[in-house]
């Protein structure tokens, strides 16, 4: 397409073109762009705009980012920290960013978006937040449970109605649903003798739907909680998988994956299975079997992949990467109690609230990025 000019001699590229050469930029340069003009705002705060840009992040081959949740000497902070993996091995802050004041614990997290709550064990108070955009929205939740009571927490995104939800489940007795879409809780039916319980965190949210471990006596359940009809549906387990087999999940390439100890239950090794992409795909393989791990499999949660490498958590807040070619272990040049948490980060334009009514829309404060040098 020709190029238009004004009458000032001044050339205009037309939005078409404009558009890939954006969405390969970072959020926070995205932001600054939408003050250019009323096109280019409106563009990107275009609903397909964000889906695009979200892609265009969840494909990128370098996901090196974490996010970082300041912890342990600092374990009521609220201070966020944006984590690049270096080549060298070194973990280098980029920036912080502060949370919501008070809603400190993740929940779940989906998208660039996360599930936040003040108090865990009551958790009557949530926040979605988005670091990238530093926006956030807030809802409460209207049921009276047992603080005792086992809950598991999740959040799906729906790409066909571009909204969130959240996931309530009060184990063994019913679960809730909060389309953030409609503003409204739906209490679904109760399970019955099948209890449901954490495994491992339950942030696993591939294929449009939201994966939970389960338990009907004595045998380990693959489920899922589908948004598109809000009922939770059993996976068929893959045939190597024994009843028995104590299995925890993760998210590695996009795809869901189990793993369990090697040696048949003994010894130091980690086995690791990925499904077929599309909760319909239940084809599973081997990705890779992981020797000489240096703890037991619940001190142990794989979080992405660095090249063609494994970056993998281990103690709740040590990290390293596995190399397969030479099956070893490198470690991070990191200040050991800095950090107790890590999550996969995903820069996102997703805003939280604009999926809630405009009258609500004084809930939704966008928080200052505090640079770092």
């Amino acid at each position: 397409m020709a190029v238009k000019h004004s009458k000032r001699g001044k050339s205009f590229l037309p939005l078409e073109i404009i558009e890939p050469i954006l969405l390969n930029l970072p959020v926070e340069s995205l932001l600054r762009f939408k003050t250019v003009s009323k096109s280019w705002n409106t563009m990107i705060s275009d609903p397909a705009f964000v889906e695009n840009q979200l892609h265009r992040s969840k494909t990128s081959s370098s996901r090196n980012l974490l996010l970082g949740k300041l912890g342990f000497s600092h374990y009521n902070s609220e201070d966020y920290s944006l984590v690049k993996i270096d080549k060298d091995r070194k973990l280098r802050t980029l920036q912080l960013s502060e949370c919501p004041h008070g809603s400190n614990v993740v929940l779940s997290y989906c998208d660039g978006v996360l599930l936040l709550t003040n108090d865990r064990t009551t958790c009557m108070d949530f926040v979605l937040w988005n670091p990238s955009t530093g926006t956030h929205a807030t809802f409460r939740f209207p049921y009276e449970v047992n603080p005792l009571s086992q809950k598991i927490y999740g959040l799906c995104h729906d790409p066909r109605t571009g909204g969130f939800k959240v996931v309530v489940v009060v184990c063994s007795n019913y679960y809730t649903v909060y389309s953030c879409k409609n503003k409204s809780w739906t209490r679904k039916k109760e399970f019955g003798d099948t209890s449901f319980l954490v495994v491992y965190d339950p942030h696993i949210f591939v294929d449009g739907v939201f994966y939970l471990l389960s338990m009907d006596p004595g045998i380990y359940l693959i489920t899922y909680f589908d948004p598109g009809d809000d009922e939770i549906k059993i996976l068929r387990k893959p045939e190597f998988l024994a009843d028995h087999l104590w299995i925890y999940m993760a998210d590695l390439r996009g795809r869901l994956c189990v793993y369990c100890n090697g040696n048949d239950g003994r010894g130091n090794a980690i086995r690791i299975w990925i499904k077929g992409k599309g909760v319909g795909n239940n084809y599973w393989e081997e990705l890779i079997t992981i020797e000489n791990v240096p703890t037991y499999i619940w001190f142990f949660k794989p979080l992405c992949f660095v090249e063609n490498k494994i970056l993998i958590q281990l103690y709740s807040r040590r990290l390293v990467l596995y190399n397969p070619s030479e099956k070893t272990f490198e470690k991070f040049d990191i200040e050991r109690y800095t950090v107790c948490q890590y999550f996969p980060y995903l820069d996102s334009l997703i805003d939280p609230g604009a999926f809630f009514p405009a009258r609500e829309k004084e809930e939704v404060v966008t928080e200052k990025l505090i640079s770092c040098s």
